[in-house]
């Protein structure tokens, strides 16, 4: 990840317990990164659970570039504050440089 344009914080967190087919987990909040233009991040392999978030502290806009290494189809979702986690699917413009076709329209 990387913040061409401002700074945002990244919060990780450790998953306690979680049942995606229930609908159910238990996070615990763990390190607070800060990202800026010269100091990019990386998803933390022992805490992947992540959220990057700009402040109102920091009272600035801010531009995020995020890099996966594969087409994901799907990515799981947390909140902390319930206490759920579900499966998403993902949907993407574009697939090893080539435009691909919108399934929702």
């Amino acid at each position: 990840m990387a913040v061409p344009i401002g700074r945002l914080l990244v919060q990780n967190y450790a998953v306690l317990f979680q049942d995606i087919k229930a609908g159910w987990c238990a996070l615990e909040t763990a390190d607070i990164l800060e990202m800026n233009p010269s100091k990019p991040g990386a998803v933390d392999p022992t805490n992947p659970v992540h959220r990057v978030y700009n402040p109102a502290a920091f009272n600035q806009r801010a531009v995020s570039l995020h890099i996966y290494s594969q087409p994901f189809d799907t990515c799981v979702v947390y909140s902390q504050e319930h206490g759920t986690c579900g499966v998403v699917d993902l949907q993407y413009t574009t697939e090893y440089g080539s435009r691909v076709r919108d399934e929702r329209s």
